[in-house]
C-alpha cells in the first residue's frame, strides 16, 4: 500500500539526509461476528491543513494496513468514506520526524461486495538530490521471489549490485566489504570481514534503499555502495500471521527423497501497555538444499539451514519521545558450501555461524521542531569453517580432492554509537536543513587459522607443487574508529536543491585524519516539475577490515617444487606474512607494524530523471567511481637465500563505470514494471583481500596483477514486476540477463 503523492511540483523528500518528515501508519478494522479482522482494499483519506490543503490517499494492504510518509509537520485530518460502513473522521497534530499510529475501527452500516479504490499518482522527487538506485516497500520485498526471505538476496535486482558465482555482492564495482549496510541507521555487517552476513527477514522491513552516490556527510564508514533498512515498528493492537507451513519436496528418479526447501514462519504484535509499550516478534526458519549439475546423486546437494528471531520493543514516553529496543538473532550452517563439477563434497567446506544484535534507539523532538537522536548497538558474530577431514587437498586439471585445506574460527564484536541533532528548518536564502552528529565505532576480533598441505598435480597425476603451512599465531586484531560530520540541504526556490556536507574520520589503524567533502545538486526546469537533473561528487572511506590488522599471524606458506620423477627440483621456500604498506619488503630495511591507510573512494555521477507520462518514469544516469589505498596480497619470492614474502600492501585500486538506463511503470495502484540496462567497466587489482580469504582462503596465491575483475559484467539487463491476479494472488516475476563472468587460462601451477 503506497500512499498518493502531492501534486507534481511539491516537495517530496526520503531518507535521513532531508529534514525529518513524519508519518501516519495504522491498522483499519472492523468486528464480524465478535471478531476483529483487517481490511484490505479500503481508501483511507489524509486531508493537510492549510496551506497545503490538497489530499492524499492511501490503500489498506491484505492485513488492513495504510501508511502515509514524508509528511510535514501540521494538522492532518483523516477520513474514510466507503460505501458498507458508516463515515469515519479523525483530526490529528503531527510533529516533525513523529511517526504517528492512528488505528481505525470502522462500523458496518450495510452489507456490500463492491469497493471503489482510487489509482494512485507517483510523481518525481524534484528536490531530492541524491536518488536510490531502488527502494522497496515491505509490500514489495515480500512479492518478489527470492532463494531465501532475507534483504541480502533482494539485493542483486539492484542496478549496479552484482552478485557473484561464489555468492559475494558487489557494489559499483567494489568488494562487499567495501560496502555498509545500515539496519535502522547503524552498521549491520560481520565485524571480521565486513560482508552482509548479519541477516534480516523481509518481514521486518517497512523500507529499503540502495544507493551508489549517497552524498549525505552523515553516513560514512564504507568506500562502495549503501544499503539502508528500516525496520517495522510494532502495531499498537494484537495481531499474528503464519506463513509458508508447506515445504517443497526434494525428487529424484520419480520418487520423493526429501524436502528441498522449507521457510515457515510467522510473526506477531502485542500492545503491552496501550498506546505506550508495544512489542512485535518476528521469527523465520530456513532450510534449502541446492543440487548441482556435474555430481552424481546424492552427492550433489549444499544445505543451508538456520532460522532468525527479530524482536522489537517500542515505548511511546510522549508524543515527542520514543525509544525503541531490537533484537536479532541468527545461527546458521552450510553443509558442502560452493561445491560444483569441480568441487566435490569431500573438496568442499562447511560454514557456521550465530550472532546477535542488539540495538537501542532513542529519539526526542524539541519544541522548535528541532530533533536530537542517538542509535547504540552491539553484535557478537561467531563464525567458523572446516573442510570435510585432515587428508590433504588435491588440486588438479580435472578439480579438486582430497579434503580442503584450511579451518579457521573467529570470534568478533562490534559496538556503535551514532548521535545527530536535526536543527529546525532554517530560512536564508531559500530554506536549509541543517544536521550535525558524530559516530564512534568499537571492533575486535580473536581467532585461529590452521591449514593442511596442498597437492598440486599435472595432468598424468604426478606432483607438480607441494604447498604446507607452519602454525600460526593466534588472531586478535582491533580497530576504534570516530567521525563528525555537518551537512545541509539547501533549497533554493522550487529549482534548485543542493545537499553540501564533510565528515572527518579517524582510525587508529587507519587514517589518522580523513577528511572527506561531498556535494550535489538538482534541478528541475520547467513549472511542471516533470524533470530533475542531479549531479554530485564525494570522498568516501571504508573502516579498516580486521583481517588486514593481524594479517602477520596467518599460517606461514612452504611450497616445494617437485619434478615429473617426483622428487624435489628446488629447496623449499617459505613466505612469510608480513603488512608491507607501500613498501617492497625484498628491499625495504623496515615495515610498517600496522596499516595506517584504509580504502579510499572518489564518486561522481550526472543522472537525469524525466516523466514520460502518468505513472511512467525514465532514468539515465553515469557514474565513475574510482578506489585507491585498497589491500592486495601478493607473493614476493627472493633470490637464493633470501627471505620471501606474502606481503599484504595497500597500493591496491580499482576503476568502474557505469551507464544505466531505467524505467518504472506502475498501474492499477499497485501494480509495476521495471526494467534497467547497465553498461559498466570494472577494472582492478585481483589479488585484493577479500578475494584471497573472504569467505574461505584460496589454497593457491598467485601474483597479484591488475586487470579484469571477476564481477564485470559488461551488458546486463535487470526486470522484475508485481502484478495481481484474482482470488488475492500475485505473479512476481524477476529475470536477470547479463554477459558471462570474465575467466583467465592458468598453468598446471594456477598461474595466469
Amino acid at each position: 500500500m503506497l500512499a498518493t503523492l502531492p501534486t507534481l511540483g511539491q516537495v517530496t523528500q526520503t531518507g535521513n539526509e532531508k529534514q525529518p518528515l513524519g508519518s501516519i501508519h495504522g491498522t483499519l478494522t472492523t468486528t464480524q461476528e465478535d471478531a476483529s479482522s483487517g481490511l484490505a482494499g479500503i481508501t483511507v483519506k489524509l486531508t493537510p491543513g492549510p496551506p497545503d490543503d490538497s489530499p492524499l490517499t492511501a490503500d489498506t494492504d491484505d492485513a488492513g494496513q495504510y501508511e502515509f510518509k514524508n509528511l510535514r509537520p501540521g494538522t492532518y485530518t483523516i477520513s474514510i468514506s466507503q460505501p458498507g460502513f458508516k463515515p469515519f473522521t479523525k483530526a490529528l497534530s503531527l510533529n516533525a520526524g513523529e511517526a504517528a499510529v492512528v488505528s481505525i475501527r470502522v462500523e458496518l452500516q450495510t452489507v456490500t461486495e463492491k469497493v471503489e479504490v482510487s489509482e494512485e499518482t507517483q510523481s518525481i522527487a524534484t528536490e531530492e538530490v541524491t536518488a536510490p538506485s531502488v527502494a522497496l516497500t515491505q509490500r514489495q520485498l515480500i512479492s518478489l521471489p527470492t532463494a531465501q526471505e532475507k534483504i541480502r538476496e533482494v539485493l542483486p535486482v539492484t542496478p549496479g549490485v552484482v552478485k557473484t558465482q561464489d555468492g559475494k555482492l558487489n557494489f559499483k564495482g567494489a568488494d562487499e566489504n567495501q560496502s555498509l549496510l545500515l539496519v535502522n541507521s547503524a552498521r549491520t555487517t560481520d565485524p571480521v570481514t565486513g560482508s552482509f552476513a548479519v541477516p534480516v527477514p523481509t518481514d521486518a522491513v517497512q523500507s529499503f534503499a540502495v544507493y551508489k552516490t549517497p552524498y549525505n556527510a552523515g553516513l560514512g564508514s564504507f568506500s562502495g555502495g549503501l544499503t539502508k533498512v528500516e525496520t517495522k515498528p510494532p502495531d499498537d493492537a494484537w495481531s499474528y500471521r503464519l506463513k509458508s507451513f508447506i515445504p517443497s519436496v526434494l525428487g529424484k528418479n520419480g520418487s520423493m527423497v526429501g524436502f528441498q526447501e522449507a521457510t515457515p514462519g510467522f510473526d506477531f504484535s502485542a500492545p503491552l501497555l496501550k498506546h505506550k509499550l508495544l512489542f512485535s516478534e518476528i521469527f523465520q526458519y530456513d532450510m534449502k538444499k541446492r543440487t548441482v549439475r556435474g555430481l552424481p546423486w546424492p552427492f550433489d546437494i549444499s544445505k543451508k539451514q538456520g532460522f532468525s528471531t527479530f524482536s522489537t520493543f517500542e515505548a511511546i514516553l510522549s508524543k515527542t519521545h520514543v525509544v525503541t529496543l531490537t533484537v536479532n538473532a541468527y545461527p546458521l550452517r552450510v553443509q558442502h558450501a560452493e561445491i560444483n563439477a569441480l568441487v566435490p563434497q569431500p573438496a568442499s567446506n562447511d560454514l557456521d555461524q550465530k550472532g546477535v544484535t542488539v540495538g537501542l534507539t532513542d529519539r526526542f523532538q524539541f519544541s522548535s521542531g528541532a530533533i536530537f537522536s542517538t542509535v547504540a548497538q552491539y553484535t557478537r558474530f561467531d563464525s567458523n569453517a572446516h573442510g570435510q577431514g585432515p587428508a590433504d587437498m588435491l588440486i588438479a586439471p580435472e578439480g579438486w580432492g582430497g579434503n580442503f585445506f584450511n579451518q579457521w574460527s573467529r570470534r568478533g564484536k562490534e559496538f556503535q554509537v551514532v548521535s545527530a541533532y536535526q536543527f529546525a528548518e532554517k530560512h536564508w536564502l531559500g530554506r536549509h536543513e541543517l544536521h550535525v552528529g558524530a559516530d564512534f565505532d568499537q571492533r575486535s576480533y580473536v581467532g585461529v587459522s590452521s591449514s593442511n598441505p596442498v597437492r598440486i598435480l599435472r595432468q598424468d597425476g604426478t606432483l607438480a607443487e607441494e604447498i604446507t603451512f607452519l602454525s600460526g599465531a593466534i588472531q586478535n586484531a582491533s580497530d576504534s574508529a570516530a567521525a563528525e560530520f555537518i551537512q545541509d540541504h539547501w533549497v533554493l526556490g522550487s529549482h534548485w536543491a543542493v545537499d553540501l556536507g564533510t565528515r572527518l574520520s579517524s582510525e587508529t589503524n587507519g587514517w589518522s585524519a580523513a577528511l572527506a567533502p561531498r556535494a550535489g545538486v538538482a534541478y528541475s526546469p520547467g513549472k511542471e516539475g516533470k524533470t530533475v537533473i542531479r549531479t554530485g561528487a564525494g570522498l568516501f572511506y571504508s573502516l579498516l577490515p580486521l583481517l588486514a590488522g593481524d594479517f602477520a599471524a596467518n599460517p606461514t606458506r612452504v611450497i616445494t617444487p617437485f619434478d615429473t620423477a617426483g622428487l624435489p627440483s628446488g629447496l623449499p621456500v617459505a613466505y612469510t606474512n608480513v603488512y608491507a604498506g607501500g613498501l617492497n619488503p625484498l628491499t625495504a630495511s623496515g615495515l610498517p607494524r600496522q596499516p595506517g591507510t584504509t580504502p579510499r573512494n572518489l564518486t561522481w555521477n550526472v543522472e537525469v530523471e524525466q516523466e514520460l507520462r502518468k505513472n511512467w518514469f525514465l532514468r539515465v544516469g553515469y557514474i565513475d567511481s574510482h578506489t585507491t589505498y585498497l589491500f592486495a596480497v601478493n607473493p614476493l619470492t627472493a633470490m637464493a637465500g633470501g627471505q620471501s614474502f606474502l606481503a599484504l600492501t595497500n597500493m591496491g585500486s580499482s576503476h568502474y563505470r557505469e551507464l544505466e538506463s531505467t524505467a518504472h511503470f506502475t498501474f492499477h495502484r499497485t501494480d509495476e514494471i521495471n526494467v534497467s540496462y547497465i553498461r559498466s567497466r570494472t577494472r582492478g587489482d585481483l589479488n585484493n583481500l577479500s578475494a584471497v580469504l573472504v569467505p574461505f582462503e584460496q589454497p593457491v596465491v598467485r601474483t597479484n596483477v591488475y586487470g579484469i575483475l571477476p564481477y564485470d559484467v559488461p551488458n546486463r539487463v535487470v526486470t522484475w514486476g508485481i502484478f495481481s491476479l484474482p482470488k488475492s494472488l500475485k505473479f512476481s516475476p524477476i529475470a536477470d540477463l547479463h554477459s558471462g563472468y570474465p575467466y583467465s587460462n592458468i598453468d598446471t601451477l594456477q598461474n595466469y
